[in-house]
């Protein structure tokens, strides 16, 4: 009996001894569950969730990635560059000369084009246009535009100030001189025109030595010539540059308190003395006079009506940077100026009635073709002169257009006052390169 009793108290002990093992296993394996779940803030089911979400590693957009580099290029052929819908595919139109296109791709795709007698080689390249993309051949493509062979200056005139004090007529040369002298390979210290006695100065008349330095910066010699040509006269001026004065004069914008002077403080150039009394004029240099009179017309404009414009205006022409700058613009008054067998049209671009820019197209009037078309944009840099319009009471002329230089097709200029930079002519051919005004508009 006792025997009995105590082997099942040995069985009944085991039972337990197992039933207790069972249960800390158990414990354990809840443990781990329980701490895997805390680590993560998350059950197994949205562990698997997340897992079955996740998207592919080379599909995950990076933050902080740095934006993608562009070029910006100009078209350098003269006949313009045509546009295509795929590398070497459809034409689907023409960029005309120098303007500058903004390159989005590189296909790899190279070719070579027959240009005359030059065999030209290149990749065709992507370039926006109105926020898609078509395809051009970078052969005649350029980071430099192509420049007029006409280089001009304006001469400012001679005048009294009311001190008694005279101003004789003064051609500034700066922008030509500064930059030759950057462009030069050589020590700038060593290229300085003014010594140190000069810079306390307002007025330095350069001495033969200075001069030399001068002139051959400019890229001028004593056999060259000064062409004034005097818009309101309609009347060529000529000088001999040996017979001018060379100066170097302080810039209105210095000098400054407790500033020394340098020689960049002041405008180089010639003096001309009491010869030159109208301000609205353009300056050539060289042998031989490119201008021509009796061919240039002031623009006065006539009132038309909004339906007598003969294109409407189409946000798509602008560029893409410039494009928020003409949300809510509607067509405004419109004006019309014929000559030259051609039609000149301009139209106020308004928002809540207020000018804001203008939109400019010239037609020939013999085969309808448009030959010139742009926005004229009032911004910080450039603001819009005001129209001579036809019976008003102003007494002055701001636009001109007429065949101003010889073997030179028809310019226009007039239309855009500059802050920064200075203004230019153009020329109504396609195939000719703006000609500029080197104003020195430093700031």
């Amino acid at each position: 009996m006792r025997y009995f009793e105590k082997t099942e108290r040995n069985r009944k002990m085991k039972i337990y001894l197992h039933l207790i093992l069972l249960s800390i296993i158990l414990l354990v394996f809840s443990c781990k569950e329980n701490t895997t779940g805390q680590k993560t803030g998350k059950t197994e089911k949205q562990i698997k969730l997340k897992k079955s979400l996740e998207l592919p590693q080379d599909s995950i957009v990076k933050k902080n990635k740095t934006p993608k580099h562009y070029e910006y290029k100009y078209v350098i052929t003269r006949s313009g560059l045509s546009y295509r819908d795929l590398p070497n595919g459809k034409v689907l139109g023409k960029y005309p000369l120098n303007t500058q296109l903004k390159i989005i791709e590189h296909t790899k795709i190279t070719d070579q084009i027959k240009d005359g007698e030059k065999v030209i080689k290149g990749e065709w390249v992507g370039v926006e246009k109105n926020s898609d993309t078509v395809y051009v051949f970078n052969g005649f493509l350029s980071y430099s535009y192509v420049k007029s062979d006409i280089k001009l200056y304006y001469a400012s005139s001679f005048y009294k100030e009311n001190d008694g004090k005279i101003r004789t007529a003064f051609l500034n040369l700066s922008e030509t001189y500064f930059e030759n002298n950057c462009n030069d390979n050589s020590d700038t210290n060593k290229n300085l025109i003014l010594t140190e006695s000069d810079l306390i100065k307002d007025t330095v008349r350069l001495n033969q030595n200075q001069r030399m330095k001068l002139l051959n910066k400019l890229r001028l010699s004593e056999s060259d010539k000064v062409f004034v040509y005097l818009m309101k006269n309609d009347s060529v001026l000529s000088f001999n540059i040996k017979a001018l004065p060379a100066i170097a004069c302080m810039n209105v914008y210095g000098p400054y308190d407790n500033y020394q002077n340098q020689e960049d403080d002041y405008e180089f150039g010639f003096d001309l003395g009491k010869n030159i009394t109208d301000s609205d004029n353009f300056v050539f240099i060289g042998k031989e006079n490119p201008f021509q009179t009796g061919k240039l017309k002031p623009i006065v404009w006539e009132e038309v009506g909004y339906h007598d414009f003969p294109k409407k205006f189409n946000i798509n022409i602008i560029d893409n940077r410039r494009i928020s700058w003409f949300e809510g613009i509607e067509p405004g008054q419109s004006y019309k100026f014929s000559a030259n067998n051609l039609n000149y049209y301009i139209q106020n671009l308004e928002k809540d009635e207020k000018l804001e820019h203008r939109y400019m197209i010239v037609i020939d009037s013999r085969t309808s073709d448009i030959i010139y078309e742009n926005v004229l944009i009032d911004s910080e840099s450039t603001n819009l002169i005001p129209l001579n319009i036809e019976n008003s009471k102003q007494e002055y002329y701001n636009q001109w257009t007429g065949k101003l230089f010889k073997n030179k097709p028809i310019v226009i200029f007039g239309f855009l006052g500059h802050n920064f930079g200075c203004p230019s002519i153009t020329v109504l051919d396609k195939t000719e390169p703006t000609i500029p005004i080197l104003c020195d508009n430093r700031h």
